[in-house]
């Protein structure tokens, strides 16, 4: 394996609305001069990682790792030129991803009884059926809206995140659940307020549940306060785990930006999720590591015996501070520590490109030090700490591909 060498970066002005298939194409990348966000998606897209086949069809969260990654490249086709800056053909992928997805997704039983995740597939079918107007794209997103109506919920009305472990709801399924309401409703039901209260009032209880005096949020709650580890009162799980926290933050972000743009939410829920998103923002900048600019595995017990800094996470709050930043979310710096938004993330981003990011002896990129899936069967320090880490998982490299488009974005703004 060889040490990724330093390559400069060509990125380009503006970006077009999101899914906008008449908006004009992103200029031309110079020959030779490749940004970091094409060439890692490129690896990704060339090792097959995030297309469901005999290699993949084991892993769970399969659907919830294509979905992510599927947005990042409709986000690079909106601001690169794909012909020029990539060597693989990202058009193909689109596709050949939802194509490999599909049948899963039509099986409406399945969905239901499947993890959150599998709501993360409605960006990319969406965009497949914008695209060549084919009407199984369209039945994958009704079977969906299906499964969503059938999903079981605890006694407040939350979404459970698997039907295997009643009564726990994840962090991670907000990011999912915000991509398919986010599509669904912007699209075919735009007068059904229903789909984004229920959106909000499920932001909303993992905030009353498993908000820490820190002002970050624990991995999960039991709403039935039955699991040995639920605390008594609220229901929320023992510790923080940056990934959960990470989709949450990532969610909010995406989510703002899709009101913003097409009216996912009324006035009042945008107001309340923009203040989520600034305040955790605020929270999760408090609680950075000074030495690498980064994020540890386990938030709120950085540096202790085996805890680590962990790229996914990292990488995840990174896109999502600088997407804000960009958008105009986070203005000036931190009110308290006075630390500037920009450059907090800037420097997290130049730890993981130095530390955790690679080139291989075929030339493709790699990222090492994700964590694999956890869950909250039994979610103390020791089981956080001890999860094995995944070499080139999608849920490390995804994020990392957002983070470095967004870094490019801001890059070429201020050469202007």
């Amino acid at each position: 394996m060889v040490r990724m060498k330093t390559l400069s970066t060509f990125v380009l002005p503006g970006l077009v609305s999101h899914f906008s298939m008449v908006a004009a194409a992103g200029r031309t990348c110079e020959e030779g001069v490749r940004p970091y966000s094409a060439w890692l998606a490129d690896s990704v897209i060339a090792r097959k990682d995030a297309l469901l086949s005999a290699d993949t069809e084991g892993d769970i969260a399969l659907p919830l790792k294509l979905g992510l990654f599927q947005l990042s490249v409709i986000h690079l086709k909106e601001y690169y030129d794909a012909s020029s800056c990539g060597e693989q053909d990202w058009e193909a992928y689109l596709k050949e991803a939802t194509d490999s997805i599909l049948p899963t997704v039509l099986n409406v039983t399945g969905d239901i009884d499947a993890p959150m995740d599998v709501f993360a597939t409605a960006n990319g079918l969406y965009y497949q059926y914008e695209k060549t107007g084919n009407v199984a794209y369209k039945q994958g997103l009704d079977a969906l809206r299906e499964a969503y109506d059938g999903r079981k919920r605890n006694s407040e009305g939350g979404f459970w995140y698997y039907n295997a472990r009643p009564n726990l709801s994840y962090l991670d399924e907000t990011y999912p659940l915000g991509a398919f309401t986010t599509v669904y409703k912007n699209r075919f039901e735009p007068t059904n307020s229903t789909l984004a209260e229920n959106l909000s009032k499920d932001l909303n209880q993992f905030k009353d549940h498993c908000h820490h005096d820190t002002g970050l949020l624990a991995h999960g709650y039991d709403a039935s306060k039955s699991a040995p580890w639920a605390d008594a009162t609220t229901g929320a799980s023992p510790y923080v785990w940056d990934r959960a926290l990470g989709w949450y933050h990532m969610g909010l972000v995406e989510l703002l930006y899709n009101t913003d743009e097409f009216g996912t939410l009324d006035q009042t829920q945008r107001d309340d999720a923009y203040k989520k998103y600034y305040n955790l923002a605020n929270t999760i900048i408090n609680d950075v590591d000074e030495t690498t600019g980064c994020w540890w595995q386990v938030m709120e017990h950085g540096g202790q015996q085996g805890n680590y800094i962990e790229t996914s996470g990292s990488a995840m709050f990174t896109y999502s501070i600088l997407k804000g930043v960009r958008l105009g979310y986070l203005t000036g710096v931190h009110p308290e520590s006075g630390k500037d938004y920009k450059q907090t993330a800037e420097k997290c981003y130049s730890w993981l490109l130095e530390n955790r990011v690679f080139q291989d002896d075929s030339g493709t990129l790699s990222v090492n030090g994700t964590v694999g899936v956890c869950t909250l069967e039994d979610p103390t320090y020791e089981y956080y700490t001890s999860q094995p880490l995944s070499y080139n998982s999608v849920f490390g490299a995804a994020p990392f591909v957002m983070a470095s488009l967004e870094h490019e974005m801001a890059a070429n703004a201020a050469s202007l």
